[in-house]
């Protein structure tokens, strides 16, 4: 004879439909709920970490923004410099080095019509080189910065643009 303890069947218990007593069906609905107010909680704290990443975004568009009109002054006040300095040391080095240019062209060549001209391209040369130099330093006076942070704050297009260029390397 076996017995029972050493039986190998599974014990079996009474099945319980969900039609008849309603509260499994309940407790599922209850689960549902449950994990989609988990999901809702979930999506709540995302968009509020996303909201706090737009906000530290524009701060420091705005970091940027004052650190570049800052830069700005600085080169428009060096560029005033730099011309006051042109306009008085430079053009009294300048005429200097002009009259006695004219004079040796003119001892050389004894025509005034050549030494006139020589001096002319001589100037010409030198307005070229200052207006060079002083559309360099203007140059430098913008806010490239400020407005590259701006598209990429606001431009959807952008990210996208740069998820595919992540996905092609």
């Amino acid at each position: 004879m076996q017995n029972r303890a050493q039986s190998e069947a599974p014990e079996q218990r009474p099945v319980q439909h969900a039609e008849s007593t309603g509260q499994p069906a309940s407790a599922a609905q209850n689960k549902v709920v449950d994990q989609a107010i988990e999901q809702l909680a979930e999506i709540a704290a995302l968009s509020s970490s996303v909201k706090q990443a737009y906000i530290n975004q524009l701060n420091l568009a705005g970091k940027i923004a004052t650190t570049e009109w800052q830069l700005t002054g600085r080169s428009l006040i060096i560029a005033a410099a730099l011309v006051v300095c042109f306009g008085t040391g430079i053009t009294l080095f300048w005429g200097s080095t002009l009259l006695l240019l004219g004079y040796m062209l003119f001892q050389l060549s004894g025509s005034l019509l050549i030494t006139a001209s020589a001096l002319v391209v001589l100037q010409f040369v030198l307005l070229i080189w200052c207006w060079r130099s002083l559309s360099y330093v203007l140059s430098q006076a913008g806010f490239s910065k400020t407005w590259q942070q701006l598209r990429l704050l606001f431009s959807t297009q952008h990210s996208a643009n740069k998820q595919q260029e992540d996905q092609q390397c």
